[in-house]
């Protein structure tokens, strides 16, 4: 297992504490040792507070950890919401600031902080623009309102999570139809989906990711180290397309 793990990407790291969570709190130490434990090249993090409690606040835990870890490959995962007054002037600024930082992503949670996804257009086109990709759990979007983004931003990488079980119907779909959409292993619970995806030729569209913070990453590791996928494509899953996705703004 070892041996197969070396040199994965963790593309959904959390940091912080979940109040039903059944996992411990996610600090500095406990993603460095999670980066030992399955020998991964590095892991793209973001703050459990942008969720739950203050979504731009948030975001400096995750940089944080990221600085803390960069010679481990540890990259911050930002969060947005739509520009209010008192808690977010610009979000051109945010996404500016982010570059200027080192950012490698972002994170949008529209169903849990209780908006619109159309309102984040600003958001969208400054991500564009930089390369930046989106990632978004599939329980806080709707498959049409997902797919109208990626319609309207193609150049636009946009990485759904946490798919769960009887999706890949709307999954397909959502594939077959935008080259800018991906998804990764968290709770990825189709039987045999990943191995489906790659016969299909898709599995330059799976990307490596555990949750790790919210769930076991052991069943992100076992999902594609038992795969039974060819070396090549383990690795195009484990790290190379996490790699081009989330260093692209940064090249």
């Amino acid at each position: 297992m070892d041996e197969v793990t070396y040199g994965w990407f963790d593309a959904r790291v959390v940091t912080g504490a979940h109040p039903a969570s059944l996992q411990p709190a996610t600090d500095r130490d406990a993603i460095a040792a999670h980066l030992d434990r399955f020998e991964l090249s590095g892991a793209l993090v973001s703050a459990m507070a942008s969720w739950l409690h203050d979504p731009i606040g948030g975001n400096a835990e995750a940089s944080a950890i990221a600085h803390s870890l960069a010679d481990r490959g540890v990259l911050a995962c930002w969060t947005a919401i739509p520009a209010t007054p008192g808690e977010l002037d610009s979000l051109t600024a945010l996404v500016d600031r982010a570059v200027s930082e080192g950012v490698a992503a972002f994170r949008i949670h529209p169903a849990s902080h209780g908006f619109s996804p159309s309102l984040l257009d600003e958001l969208y086109a400054g991500l564009q623009a930089n390369r930046l990709p989106l990632c978004i759990d599939a329980a806080e979007i709707t498959w049409p309102a997902l797919t109208a983004i990626a319609t309207r931003y193609p150049e636009l990488p946009i990485v759904i999570s946490n798919l769960g079980y009887r999706k890949l119907r709307e999954l397909w779909a959502a594939l077959d139809g935008h080259t800018n959409i991906y998804v990764d292993l968290v709770d990825f619970a189709a039987h045999q989906g990943v191995e489906w995806l790659a016969a299909n030729n898709l599995a330059d569209r799976l990307v490596f990711a555990t949750g790790f913070g919210l769930r076991d990453p052991g069943e992100s590791v076992v999902r594609l180290a038992w795969s039974g996928l060819d070396d090549a494509t383990v690795r195009l899953v484990g790290s190379d397309t996490a790699s081009r996705l989330f260093t692209g703004g940064h090249s």
